[in-house]
């Protein structure tokens, strides 16, 4: 904690207007290692009488969308945690946490962490927490790295958001100075200024480098972490491989399941100081030392603890699609991958996270050769709608021609019509007209000897707002009334809108 005492008196601050019913969400930045998961513990320490509830985003694999909001939901039970256990929407999972966290007598704490690595869902509920804390007895402290936001960062963009709120402030966790790393030096025999100039002052590194107990100093702090990792005995190297290819929080039964290994050899890794308790979990005490570690495993042992890990996790009924997809893809095992990738690109999709359900949908499609043509075709429509919200139109154009023929070799006609209109879509956000027009003309032409149909109505609606933007404006209002008529007859009214398209 030192140099630290500005960053904690303000939160110190926070806390007590949060205390007295003004609510704060405290945004803690700073570079990887700069110590903003320290700082926050210590403000637990000193605030033994608030009620604290831990979430963290998980940059190990694609996230299972809203995760810090369920593990605080295992930790508050009640409400949040039926809704979670029910699949509710996310609208309901943001007001039932606003609700529980909101209950006066007492300050509720939230803290998230590693938001960098946030899904939208997750930065889109900041945003709503963000807007209603003023009036209630809650601290919300998200911690993230500001030194990987590029400028169009989902989350910079939100923490400009953010900036505007009343109830909003920040702390900057800065690199520390010359004189604090002497400080942190002293008695080690290592200079202070090329400590400094090594570590940049990063905690971490300076801490990494000064444990590694080496006479000379390591060229990385990755070297110090496995330097440290080099004294374990064989055991416990596994126990910690283990845990590195698990994720942020580790469960102490589920580790043990996964290696094998007695509590004594627990023991060895946790006083190695590399993983710490972290209430019921175990953590390594850094994310850098994490990678560290995942990095140096040897890829002929990666498959087998991924299965191992895979097992485990279904033995202990684990429900986290997104981490099964990965242990899965990671085991080699691809059926599995395939049908936990699928319901985790659902989920996600469900939940408002374009980018983890695309990632889903792709990892999928990896494993979907063999599959019936209409399973796979439905991963490619699924993949499409998410790029476009990511605004990548060609990656839609290119899921939605696969899944034309896909649904055209299964001789689903009325899925073919539909996924044709979506790509005359895609293609005109990609400012291709006339290709656009062809594809919402066959969307018509397939569907017409079907006779009545939704799917008929929207292909009408479609090639409408193409005749409509290529100036042919009688055979767009014909198009349109045609569309009304079949839409009011079949009372699915919305199929007869014109979907919004802009001149590109």
């Amino acid at each position: 904690m030192v140099e630290r005492d500005a960053a904690m008196a303000s939160l110190a601050e926070y806390a007590a207007e949060a205390r007295r019913g003004d609510g704060r969400l405290v945004l803690v930045g700073g570079e990887a290692g700069a110590g903003k998961s320290a700082l926050v513990e210590q403000l637990e320490a000193e605030l033994p009488d608030a009620r604290w509830q831990w979430g963290a985003c998980d940059g190990l694999f694609t996230p299972r969308p809203l995760g810090p909001l369920f593990d605080v939901a295992g930790q508050l039970g009640g409400e949040l945690l039926q809704a979670c256990r029910s699949g509710a929407g996310r609208e309901q999972l943001f007001g039932a946490l606003l609700r529980q966290v909101s209950e006066p007598g007492t300050l509720n704490v939230v803290v998230v962490e590693d938001v960098h690595w946030a899904d939208e869902a997750t930065v889109d509920m900041l945003r709503f927490l963000g807007r209603r804390l003023r009036a209630a007895t809650v601290l919300v402290i998200v911690t993230y790295r500001d030194d990987v936001l590029a400028p169009g960062n989902p989350l910079r963009v939100a923490l400009g958001d953010l900036a505007t709120q009343r109830s909003t402030r920040r702390v900057n966790v800065a690199a520390l100075s010359v004189e604090a790393v002497g400080i942190l030096a002293e008695g080690s025999g290592l200079a202070a200024a090329e400590l400094y100039r090594l570590t940049g002052g990063n905690p971490f590194y300076v801490t990494e480098v000064l444990r590694s107990g080496l006479v000379k100093l390591p060229e990385s702090a990755r070297d110090a972490v496995l330097a440290r990792t080099s004294r374990l005995t064989a055991e416990a190297s596994r126990v910690l491989e283990a845990a590195a290819l698990m994720g942020a929080r580790v469960e102490p039964l589920l580790l043990r399941s996964v290696t094998g290994c007695p509590v004594p050899v627990v023991d060895e890794v946790l006083a190695s100081g590399l993983l710490v308790e972290d209430g019921a979990w175990l953590r390594f005490r850094h994310e850098i030392a994490r990678l560290a570690v995942e990095q140096a495993i040897a890829a002929h042992r990666r498959g087998d603890l991924h299965a191992r890990i895979l097992t485990a996790l279904r033995d202990a009924g684990c429900d986290d699609d997104a981490q099964l997809a990965f242990h899965a893809e990671g085991a080699a095992d691809g059926p599995a991958a395939l049908r936990y990738a699928t319901a985790a690109a659902h989920r996600a999709a469900e939940l408002g996270s374009p980018r983890e359900a695309a990632a889903q949908f792709e990892r999928a499609l990896r494993y979907a050769a063999g599959t019936a043509a209409e399973t796979a075709a439905g991963l490619y429509d699924g993949l499409a709608h998410e790029a476009g919200l990511l605004d990548r139109w060609q990656d839609a154009v290119d899921a939605r021609e696969r899944a034309l023929e896909l649904w055209r070799a299964a001789g689903d006609r009325l899925r073919e019509s539909a996924t044709s209109r979506q790509l005359s879509r895609a293609l005109w956000h990609s400012c291709r007209g006339p290709e656009a027009t062809v594809a919402a003309e066959a969307a018509v032409a397939i569907a017409e000897p079907l006779g009545p149909s939704t799917e008929l109505a929207w292909a009408y609606a479609s090639l409408a707002a193409n005749r409509m933007l290529d100036g042919h404006h009688d055979a767009a209002i014909g198009l349109s009334r045609r569309a009304q008529a079949l839409a009011e007859s079949l009372n699915v009214p919305e199929a007869g809108s014109l979907p919004v398209r802009t001149a590109c």
